[in-house]
């Protein structure tokens, strides 16, 4: 069966997840996405492309699911959690803290992003 689904960027995420990473199936509820893969024989997502050195992430690195969330759920980077947590911790405050975690113009655009997740 076909679906047809008209992505944008406040469903990108959930698109994500129900459509690509889990293979257009229905995940377990209270279930991780990595554990819903495993159970269901699905590989998971791993980061290609050629803006990866900008991003940071390792070509063919799995993409965890808080990664996936945060690139196309919230359109931050997808380390954006740990960029602000060092940036607070260096002693920045709450709102150069949350700019770390913001794309720049240039960043994780072009064909960047998780294959097998939406990539």
């Amino acid at each position: 069966m076909i679906s047809v689904a008209k992505v944008q960027p406040g469903n990108a995420w959930r698109y994500c997840v129900r459509g690509v990473a889990f293979g257009d199936g229905r995940r377990p509820a209270r279930t991780s996405l990595k554990d819903a893969q495993e159970q269901a024989g699905l590989p998971p997502g791993v980061w290609t492309g050629l803006g990866l050195a900008a991003l940071g992430p390792t070509a063919g690195s799995v993409v965890a699911e808080r990664q996936a969330q945060l690139l196309f759920g919230e359109g931050r980077h997808p380390d954006a959690d740990r960029l602000e947590r060092k940036r607070l911790d260096d002693g920045a405050g709450p709102e150069t803290g949350a700019a770390a975690g913001e794309l720049s113009e240039s960043g994780g655009q072009g064909d960047t992003g998780p294959r097998g997740c939406c990539g």
